[in-house]
């Protein structure tokens, strides 16, 4: 072959049509989980060669960019996934020794338990038991799970408390949005750099696993956590009433660390405001959230119908602040 039939072919590759897609893939402890789109899981193999322990599964009529998820585990030391060929993607589980494992799948979903689903009765739950363990998520970043902060809180009634969420009081309060308008009231504004969930009386958890870098209390804070999760993570917990944990402990995914118990800090309302920190630096998750629930079209119709809801708050809002400096002067 030429060095030009070559080149050729590199660049013809990637124009392939596919009729499916690999959307995610991350871990949570025990299960390896595919998010896809009209994929096909193929049959399996292991390859024991040169000692190497590997689980491999073709994804047939598929394509992705390639992905590796370097996990803490006593067993499973990582998870890549590459084209194969033209119409293949192989997800790669490496182990350091001996394994067990169950497939289950689910309409764009396949899930590989270590070592076995279910430990008890493999038909107690069904795929409906998945579907709500998963609805605590809110987003993976590089290939972490982060759930939502607040204990036993599934996914609507995250969005109802916050981007579908109107204060009573517009002006003062702001709207619970990233980027929202702040103390624009008193000419002079500042940019909400998180997202507002109204509860109280709820007790705050891990949004993932890590480690307590900070317990403080301020006067515009109220007391607040930060975590970091490893890879350049963190989140931020704000509001709290209380905590349960001090500098240095480790957290997992799910581990109460405070509660919400009436307004703290400068919040006129009971709420948490809570930050997600890639580089240490805050960004929206929002848009994390929306791939995350890509495949699922009830959650991304309620979140698009609190878009638009929100965007009608936002200008009653501006007009009541416009009034407001109006009647100041």
């Amino acid at each position: 072959m030429s060095k030009f039939n070559f080149v050729i072919i590199l660049l013809l590759f990637p124009t392939a049509s596919f009729a499916g897609k690999i959307n995610n893939v991350f871990f949570d402890g025990s299960i390896i989980t595919i998010h896809h789109h009209d994929c096909q899981l193929g049959q399996h193999f292991q390859d024991k060669r040169r000692h190497e322990k590997k689980l491999i599964l073709p994804m047939n009529n598929c394509a992705s960019k390639k992905g590796v998820i370097n996990v803490a585990h006593p067993n499973l030391k990582k998870i890549h996934w590459a084209q194969h060929d033209r119409k293949t993607v192989w997800i790669v589980a490496t182990f350091a020794k001996e394994y067990q494992f169950e497939i289950i799948s689910s309409p764009n979903q396949y899930q590989v338990c270590l070592p076995v689903c279910y430990q008890r009765n493999p038909f107690k739950h069904g795929s409906s038991y998945f579907k709500k363990k998963a609805n605590n998520l809110m987003f993976s970043r590089n290939g972490i799970l982060f759930q939502i902060p607040l204990q036993g809180m599934l996914i609507d009634e995250f969005m109802k408390r916050s981007i579908g969420f109107k204060p009573r009081n517009l002006i003062r309060d702001g709207l619970p949005h990233f980027g929202a308008k702040r103390d624009d009231w008193k000419g002079k504004t500042r940019w909400h750099i998180g997202y507002d969930i109204y509860v109280d009386n709820r007790n705050v958890v891990a949004a993932a696993q890590g480690i307590v870098t900070r317990v403080k209390k301020t006067r515009r804070s109220g007391l607040y956590i930060k975590l970091h999760h490893g890879s350049r993570l963190y989140t931020l917990y704000v509001h709290l009433k209380s905590t349960s944990v001090r500098k240095g402990h480790r957290v997992k995914r799910g581990d109460i660390i405070g509660k919400i118990n009436g307004p703290a800090g400068n919040a006129i309302a009971p709420q948490l405001h809570f930050e997600f920190k890639p580089n240490n630096k805050s960004i929206d998750p929002l848009p994390l959230i929306e791939r995350f629930y890509q495949d699922d079209s009830q959650v991304i119709k309620k979140i698009r119908d609190y878009k638009t809801s929100l965007q009608i708050s936002i200008q009653e809002r501006n007009r009541k602040v416009r009034k407001n400096l109006f009647n100041m002067k």
